[in-house]
């Protein structure tokens, strides 16, 4: 474990709330803080469960002058930094999701060591496995089949990935959706700004969980593409709508920049190209503090071909001399070690199936560029379709519509009864799919939002047998909120009848438009089911 111990610098008992909340403003990467009285660990405090206290009515001036052992987890996990990485994941995962989040302290003869986070040991199994890939393309030599276990191990990696994936998933959703409620209350300006830290925070390490899930799969073959026709100039408009309120709060310039025929339409898999952007401009950003950021596109047509050339471009401190080649290596940072190193590795691993080039470059003077080349087949403008303005602002057609909430843990219920509340909507809940089973055939419901992994009945079996009622319940629409964010799962789900597929955790907007979407199709039963796209 010592290989992996971060030494974060710990905090005595004595230390206030307000002095551990000014480290965690102004180290944003920092997940825990150790609490240690001498040399010996006595606790924990972990930013997401801090922060929400702090956010909570009167917290600031509950917390702020009070000794952090107040805040403090006082039973931490505690690793001997002695131990093998393997024992410690198998613990972790064991103890469940919830003490995999709060991350561990790792100790020498009981004195304080180091800490270590779900991202430390992500980049200890990555470690693991690049090792375990390195012997068995050395026996590759004199074994046949190393190339069928070396993918054998790949794909066993991407499938623990994903299983902790979806236990971090769960209990991210209540920390964002509560914050998302909270946000949405008449709160002051500090309040406000509490919960917006909160939001930041979790989401960044949501995209940590998905960078490594994507990285997994890509190194075992299974980094899917799905291409279709992609509005170029749009890709870069939805790139600009994403990042500019981020740039402006950290006050950089950010200019996105479209270089060609604005009725070009590739061939390509649009989410995939914009995560790509994503990737590089959150990169961009973290280096440009006050600084400028320019994002650009140039696009033109070569006969059914259209060449694409793509910069971004910042005027931070630029690339390490020594790692300009490395960069787009899994867990290899570009200037000191921000962030968890796997965004860039996501880059070329998807510029690379879509048979791209892909490099970075300093720029003369201060700052770096990363650039990507491809080259795509044209594609045919299809007809656009407009929304109309009421299906914006109105929920569904019918009357206070009631919903039956499915899902066996607590919070969950809590936070969809509270968006239920939100949309105008009444609703019961249940904790399993027998439980609901039973709700809807005694009483009636308009629609169903319906969890996936529960105990006794899941949520695919209890959609089964509503499907195979004979009264008039088993057409009911059924949207599966669900952390499987794998998009075979998503179309198993619709393929056993739900009408919908909402990614926890769970964006108000897009569950609204799911539920909208669910209701205004009354014979869910005979139409196609739709996947929402934008929570896949």
């Amino acid at each position: 474990m010592e290989s992996l111990t971060e030494r974060v610098e710990p905090v005595s008992p004595d230390t206030l709330g307000s002095v551990v909340f000014a480290r965690f403003q102004a180290e944003p990467d920092t997940l825990v803080i150790p609490v240690v009285d001498v040399d010996r660990p006595i606790g924990l405090v972990e930013r997401n469960a801090f922060l929400l206290k702090v956010a909570g009515p009167f917290g600031h001036a509950l917390y702020a002058r009070r000794p952090v052992t107040q805040v403090m987890d006082e039973d931490p996990a505690i690793v001997d930094a002695g131990v093998s990485i393997e024992t410690v994941c198998d613990v972790l995962l064991q103890a469940g999701a919830d003490r995999l989040m709060r991350g561990f302290i790792v100790t020498r003869a009981g004195r304080y060591c180091g800490i270590g986070t779900a991202v430390s040991l992500l980049q200890a199994t990555n470690a693991v496995q690049r090792d375990q890939n390195r012997q068995l393309a050395e026996q590759a030599l004199l074994l046949s089949d190393s190339r069928a276990q070396a993918l054998t191990a790949a794909r066993a990696k991407s499938q623990f990935l994903a299983i902790m994936s979806h236990e971090l998933r769960t209990p991210m959703n209540g920390v964002l959706a509560v914050a998302e409620l909270l946000r949405r209350q008449p709160l002051n300006i500090t309040s406000q700004a509490h919960i917006a830290t909160i939001v930041e925070s979790s989401e960044t390490l949501l995209r940590i969980l998905q960078d490594a899930l994507d990285l997994s799969r890509a190194e075992a073959g299974e980094l899917e593409l799905h291409a279709g026709p992609a509005p170029l100039r749009a890709v870069m408009d939805d790139v600009e709508a994403l990042w500019a309120p981020r740039a402006l709060q950290d006050n950089v310039r950010l200019m996105i920049g479209y270089e060609g025929d604005t009725d070009l339409v590739a061939v390509v898999d649009g989410m995939r190209l914009k995560q790509v952007f994503n990737n590089l401009i959150g990169n961009a950003l973290k280096f440009a503090r006050n600084g400028v950021v320019e994002a650009r596109l140039k696009a033109w047509l070569d006969g059914e071909t259209i060449h694409i050339e793509a910069r971004v471009r910042d005027d931070g401190p630029g690339v390490d001399a020594d790692r300009v080649d490395a960069i787009f290596e899994p867990f290899v940072h570009g200037s000191g070690p921000d962030g968890a190193g796997l965004g860039l590795a996501i880059c070329r691993q998807v510029v690379d199936r879509m048979g791209g080039r892909i490099w970075a470059e300093n720029n003369p003077g201060r700052g770096a560029t990363f650039a990507f080349d491809l080259t795509l087949p044209r594609a045919e403008r299809g007809p656009e379709v407009d929304v109309a303005p009421s299906e914006l602002v109105q929920l569904n057609p019918i009357d206070n519509p009631h919903v039956l909430i499915v899902d066996d843990n607590a919070t969950n219920r809590i936070v969809a009864q509270a968006l239920c509340e939100m949309f105008g909507c009444s609703s019961e809940t249940a904790e399993d799919g027998l439980e609901a089973l039973e709700a809807v055939q005694a009483r009636p419901f308009d629609l169903i939002l319906m969890d996936i992994k529960m105990p006794r009945m899941d949520g695919v079996q209890a959609t089964r047998a509503i499907r195979a009622l004979t009264g008039p319940e088993r057409n009911l629409p059924i949207i599966a909120l669900t952390a499987n964010a794998d998009p075979d799962d998503a179309r198993a789900y619709l393929a056993d009848g739900m009408a919908a597929v909402v990614e926890k955790p769970i964006k108000p907007e897009r569950l609204r438009q799911a539920m909208h979407a669910a209701l205004v199709d009354t014979k869910p039963a005979q139409s196609a089911p739709r996947l929402d796209r934008s929570a896949a």
